[in-house]
């Protein structure tokens, strides 16, 4: 499942629901789009590591920025996905 999270200057965050990897550790999958003439900009990561799993169209500077949005509202996204959970 897919949260809705933020809309900013064209740019689309959603997340999923908390998920476990094997050893327990607890993650969430984030999602950044934009629309562009032939399709999206993409990024995709997870909280809590931030770390960029696929990106397309974003620049490293537009990345980096991306990701510190994260960081700043993860604990708005993990009480969301929390909500969802079980």
């Amino acid at each position: 499942m897919k949260n809705f999270n933020s809309e900013i200057d064209e740019i689309t965050l959603t997340f999923s629901n908390i998920h476990s990897t094997h050893d327990g550790m607890e993650y969430i999958r984030i999602y950044f789009e934009r629309p562009t003439e032939n399709g999206f900009d993409f990024l995709e990561s997870t909280i809590p590591s931030l770390n960029v799993k696929e990106c397309s169209g974003f620049s490293g500077t537009e990345a980096k920025e991306l990701l510190r949005y994260a960081q700043a509202n993860a604990f708005l996204m993990w009480d969301i996905a929390g909500d969802h959970a079980a």
